[in-house]
């Protein structure tokens, strides 16, 4: 079989730890804290856009007489829409700064609203296209509220979600408001839509009543959709509060009875029984499952720290990492209220877009912020040309969705990106590549994702990539995470699918060279959750097998081998390789024929360490280089001088978008590093 790069499936950004070998040698980063290490991120959120108010994207005050708003909480409706709900929203009548503050007369008090987007490019701002009105060009109030203070003053959405083309929005009923960050509840709820969020109903059954000490746990929440579940996190009223977790199955939303309670290791029908899945203090939060870091992400504003911050989890209950801010006060004054943009979450890109309030001026903001790492793609084989020689190839993921290569000469990349397909892997898609016809040259595959779930090839001549074709009409639905491999041996690039989760089943679907056969469990449990998945040949017998990196408390490597129709029992191959935040990958890097793994330390150490296969294990890791993809980059491994053995290279993908590249002696480095190539792959682009 022709040896190339093999794929590394899932990378996760965070902190980075450092490395500990099992022949005791280590990286110059500190060992890992018993704590959770925080997804890290390159640096502090900026401001995209306005998404409200005077100067906004949408000039929301003159199209629907919205001035000043806040929250802007987004949920995807499941018709190719975002949803974001607003706050307590004042008309052409508001003065500011703050809320309720302008002419009574003319204040257009509205306590929240409703606008929906199929914005999918966000870099320049998200656009609002509708909202919920009540007459021409005037946003109307979706949820009644009484105003009357010490009874109920107003009613504001904290989250929303969409489950079988139902909307559903939980919101909070503020009997008063109290000091800075404190208020007081009569109750939360949730109401729901069936016109697309322009008339909704308030449940009177699925309601969190507070008490008399004013601390039920459910007063404010985020929703997230896992597994056939509906997770509420929900925290008190006010925003010094923990966080606690509840979960009922998708069909039963509006069924309290249906739902249950999380108390740290079992889940039960008393909701005070529930333990904290995150410490006070809590704001506004949200909750997104990240495709680009591999994990749930959990952002709210820690008011007393001034900031809005994130953590990450391997599971929806946790446990949670350590808080790292995203957006400082002392940057943004007066800031709250932080929501994930679910399309954002969901894509392979490195920036993780949010909305965020800032009190003056009492308007909504679009923010993003760029995580650390590789993200989703750890490099798949990528000789387009057949010459032996690994090239570089970019997705754009944008609304142009056009892919661009450079080949490889054998000492640097062709000076000029040239497009080889004007219309592949929009945004929310992931792209790879493989040899799926079996001609020699490496060819183009999208997996669409979501229900739909198509796989689509768009074959290289050498020179650019054809019409894309579907290839299968149902292969990695949701979030499982796809790859590449050989995993017959024929010499044709098939495609595997890890489902994760407590399933942990993995599906291949074979290539006969035209199209992709029906997918087949090959493994019913490997690499659950944020594991590390990856594929590579480890004993050379020209048949892909399962690697997975726990990246937990032991960090230990598993191997499944490939018994031509399934994959074997898993079984350790190495005792600690690739703690969690740094990125590991899959090659031959010696030209063996046994693909050996690789870990990208990043952090402040910046090293790259290897452990070779034998056929069976993994040896001890040993650094090969000691300066290459700082956090922030994109490395992978491949043969980019065609000498048979894998080097690395990586992709800055800041403003000068470098390529650089150092190759294997073979023996013990990575050595001569280059740029190879001087603007290629841009920041939010999926390279490869």
């Amino acid at each position: 079989m022709r040896r190339r790069p093999l794929s590394v499936v899932l990378s996760l950004a965070s902190l980075v730890i450092g490395s500990l070998f099992a022949d005791g040698v280590t990286s110059s980063a500190a060992e890992a804290a018993p704590s959770v290490s925080a997804a890290g991120v390159v640096s502090r959120a900026e401001r995209v856009a306005k998404l409200t108010g005077p100067g906004s994207t949408s000039a929301t005050d003159a199209r629907w007489q919205l001035k000043a708003t806040d929250l802007g909480i987004m949920w995807d409706n499941g018709k190719g829409e975002i949803l974001t709900a607003f706050g307590d929203s004042y008309g052409n009548g508001w003065t500011g700064p703050g809320a309720a503050v302008g002419d009574p007369a003319t204040l257009d008090w509205r306590c929240n609203l409703v606008a929906r987007s199929g914005d999918h490019n966000l870099a320049d701002g998200m656009n609002i296209d509708s909202m919920a009105t009540d007459r021409p060009g005037h946003a109307k109030q979706v949820l009644p509220c009484k105003r009357v203070d010490g009874d109920e003053l107003t009613t504001i959405p904290t989250a929303g979600i969409s489950v079988g083309g139902r909307q559903y929005m939980h919101y909070m009923s503020v009997r008063r408001w109290g000091g800075p960050g404190e208020w007081f509840t009569n109750y939360s709820g949730i109401a729901f839509s069936d016109d697309n969020g322009e008339n909704w109903v308030k449940d009177a059954d699925a309601r969190w009543q507070n008490n008399a000490s004013w601390s039920n746990k459910f007063q404010m929440a985020a929703m997230l959709k896992q597994g056939g579940y509906v997770y509420l996190y929900g925290t008190p009223n006010g925003r010094f509060g923990p966080v606690h977790l509840a979960r009922v199955p998708e069909g039963e939303l509006l069924e309290p009875g249906a739902y249950r309670y999380w108390t740290g290791g079992s889940w039960v029908t008393d909701q005070n029984a529930a333990t904290p899945v995150a410490g006070a203090p809590v704001g506004e939060l949200s909750v997104q499952y990240s495709r680009y870091l591999g994990r749930f992400v959990m952002m709210y504003l820690d008011d007393p720290g001034g900031s809005i911050v994130m953590r990450t989890s391997a599971t929806p209950w946790g446990p949670w990492s350590e808080k790292q801010v995203v957006a400082s006060g002392a940057d943004y004054p007066q800031l709250y209220g932080s929501f994930i943009h679910p399309w954002s979450a969901d894509s392979n890109s490195p920036y993780l877009y949010f909305t965020m309030s800032q009190w003056q001026p009492y308007n909504v903001f679009l923010m993003r912020v760029r995580l650390t790492g590789g993200g989703i793609m750890g490099g798949t084989p990528a000789d387009f040309d057949g010459d032996g020689r690994d090239d570089i190839a970019t997705f754009t993921q944008d609304d142009r969705a056009e892919a661009y290569v450079a080949k490889s000469t054998g000492t640097a990349f062709g000076g000029q990106s040239l497009l080889w397909n004007d219309h592949f892997a929009p945004g929310g898609e992931t792209p790879l590549t493989g040899d799926f016809t079996g001609d020699g040259k490496d060819d183009a595959v999208t997996f669409t994702h979501g229900t739909e779930a198509d796989v689509y090839v768009a074959p290289s001549d050498g020179d650019s990539f054809g019409t894309g074709r579907q290839w299968h009409d149902h292969f990695a639905p949701g979030r499982e995470v796809p790859a590449v491999g050989d995993f017959n041996g024929d010499d044709k690039d098939d495609i595997i699918t890890f489902t994760r989760e407590d399933t942990a089943d993995v599906y291949v679907a074979l290539s006969d060279g035209t199209s992709f056969g029906a997918g087949r469990k090959w493994h019913d449990d490997f690499a659950p959750w944020a594991q590390f998945p990856a594929v590579g040949d480890v004993n050379g017998d020209g048949r892909d097998d399962l690697i997975a990196f726990t990246q937990d408390a032991t960090n230990d490597v598993y191997v499944a081998l490939n018994e031509g129709d399934g994959f074997g029992a898993p079984r350790k191959a190495h005792d600690h390789f690739a703690p969690e935040g740094e990125r590991p990958r899959v090659g031959d890097v010696n030209g063996d024929g046994k693909d050996d793994i690789v870990t990208f330390t990043g952090g402040e150490a910046k090293d790259v360490y290897v452990a070779l296969s034998d056929g069976a294990v993994f040896g001890g890791g040993r650094k090969w280089a000691d300066f290459f993809a700082p956090d922030g980059e994109f490395p992978y491994v491949g043969d980019y001088d065609g000498d048979g053995k894998d080097d690395v290279v990586t992709f800055t993908q800041n403003d000068l978008a470098d390529v650089y590249v150092n190759v294997s002696n073979g023996t013990d480095g990575f050595v001569n590093g280059s740029k190879w190539h001087d603007f290629f792959g841009l920041a939010g682009e999926t390279s490869l």
